[in-house]
């Protein structure tokens, strides 16, 4: 059982910061060649159409992620890696929500969506993983 648990926090983390990567290197592409976007499909454009200093913090945790990933032996530095990355990224989902472009960063309906269904997420997996890293039953 303890294998699935670290298995799904893993694959999550994995499937997560890998996205934020190529999401925020994809929209970097698309600020540094304006008319790039302009053949592609509105979903692509979409998907890619965050602004110069998003796309930074999306590279910025993808990188961090799959370092965390790609060293950790064990699953206490993922599960650390979840409940961090869910408290910031469910507060800036937050903030986005109260706050029109929080700190000038283009956080719209989209952006604060993703915020506050990752974060979330990821402090529920984290969490889990947590009480069951230490081997006890999570609360609730």
């Amino acid at each position: 059982m303890k294998g699935q648990r670290d298995n799904v926090l893993r694959w999550y983390l994995l499937i997560l910061m890998g996205g934020l990567f190529l999401q925020g290197v994809g929209s970097l592409i698309f600020r540094l060649m304006p008319a790039l976007p302009a053949g592609m499909p509105l979903l692509v454009r979409g998907a890619f159409g965050i602004d110069f200093w998003h796309a930074l913090l999306h590279i910025a945790w993808g990188l961090v992620g799959l370092a965390v990933l790609s060293t950790s032996r064990t699953s206490r530095p993922l599960v650390y890696l979840a409940l961090i990355f869910g408290v910031f990224y469910t507060a800036l989902g937050v903030w986005g929500v109260l706050v029109h472009h929080p700190l000038n960063l283009e956080l719209n309906l989209p952006e604060n969506a993703f915020h506050l269904v990752a974060g979330p997420l990821a402090l529920a997996i984290g969490w889990r993983s947590l009480y069951q890293t230490a081997g006890m039953s999570a609360p609730g």
